[in-house]
């Protein structure tokens, strides 16, 4: 009750403040659906379910943004978003009022200088993502041709005490960069993680392109004393031809501690031949490569969507090598009833190899889902 009170507090107090902005609004999705699964994670456990699925169009969300125009090309910007379980009214991140984002942002004519609390540069959500055109679904319609199944795993997808710079673009070319201090009380300390982003776009006639490179120094641990720090390079983009349009991605990632691959957790969970789940937890040196390739086409007034992806990792790390290969397929379809209004649909499978010796498990899961998303 408490929490529920000091967030209506805060949107009467923004409310109130419009009058001295140049702009304030209250904005937000809310997405929810039905969702059928068949999944088989490899070690014995079979799952056929059927269920109400919440943020599988879109990720719920309630934010505040605004700017003030302080002239001769000078604003100032906030974004204050939460996320929130639609089907339950649960808040995404428990304890944190504005878990997606909480930026104060300037805007001059030498580009945007931004701090607080950040997505990564490496997804499709945030004021700064860098990686909203390299997949038709981006992070996924539910289970569903989500990237991060395949890409190598970060250790959280949004940092406190962020700083990020956008450039101004110039011939189509941008740049943009992001540093975490790390959480709030442990700012640059080895208990933290740190993330560090780099990436340039470039967009000219029918194309969209982007390299990234991201680096996290990974917090000290009772269980890794001494953690490599994990780094991604990723380069793709999109082109649209005349009724269609391509994307692709690439990534290649060194020290990662875990995947998105397909009942990876169970993995972890299990141990594989003479892997222990102990082992399994201290796992710092997963190494790999993969791609997505993806289309979408305008049909019937609405747009499919269309993406394979593949993953192959492995790491020497462990007491015998681990070899990892996983994927996924899937193939959607979304229409829009208005410009706040979508339905959506969408089918798909994933699956994995995990192998270490003679040993192999090869869990597999199948999706469906069909849903609705508002804007407003």
């Amino acid at each position: 009750m408490k929490k529920l009170t000091l967030a209506l507090l805060s949107v009467l107090a923004f409310g109130s403040a419009a009058a001295a902005q140049d702009s304030v609004t209250v904005y937000g999705r809310i997405d929810l659906g039905v969702g059928i699964s068949r999944i088989n994670d490899g070690f014995g456990s079979k799952e056929n379910n059927a269920q109400m699925v919440t943020g599988a169009g879109t990720s719920n969300r309630i934010g505040i943004k605004g700017e003030e125009d302080l002239g001769s090309g000078y604003k100032i910007k906030f974004v204050l978003e939460n996320g929130f379980d639609a089907d339950t009214g649960a808040e995404a991140t428990e304890g944190l009022a504005f878990s997606r984002e909480a930026t104060l942002q300037i805007v001059s004519p030498f580009g945007t200088l931004a701090a607080g609390r950040s997505s990564i540069l490496g997804t499709d959500g945030g004021s700064f993502n860098m990686l909203g055109n390299v997949n038709p679904f981006g992070t996924g319609i539910w289970e569903l041709g989500n990237q991060n199944i395949v890409y190598g795993k970060m250790p959280a997808s949004r940092f406190d005490n962020a700083f990020t710079y956008r450039s101004p673009e110039y011939r189509g070319l941008q740049l943009t960069t992001e540093y975490s201090m790390g959480e709030e009380g442990k700012e640059n300390r080895s208990t933290s993680n740190h993330y560090l982003g780099l990436g340039v776009t470039w967009k000219g006639g029918p194309a969209e392109t982007v390299v990234l490179f991201e680096r996290v120094n990974e917090a000290l641990t009772t269980e890794k004393r001494s953690p490599k720090d994990m780094w991604r390079i990723t380069a793709g983009g999109n082109w649209k031809f005349s009724a269609a349009t391509a994307y692709l991605s690439l990534q290649y990632f060194k020290n990662a501690d875990a995947l998105g691959t397909a009942s990876y957790s169970a993995l972890k969970d299990n141990g594989i031949g003479s892997i222990t789940s102990a082992q399994m937890k201290k796992l710092d040196g997963l190494e790999g490569e993969n791609i997505i390739l993806g289309f979408s086409t305008p049909v019937m007034g609405g747009k499919v969507l269309g993406a394979v992806g593949y993953i192959h990792a492995k790491t020497d790390e462990l007491s015998k090598k681990l070899k990892a290969d996983g994927g996924f397929i899937a193939l959607g379809y979304q229409y829009p009833f208005s410009k706040t209004t979508r339905l959506y649909s969408a089918i798909g499978a994933s699956a994995a190899k995990y192998k270490s010796g003679d040993q192999s498990v090869k869990p597999r899961g199948f999706y469906g889902t069909l849903g609705l998303s508002h804007y407003f």
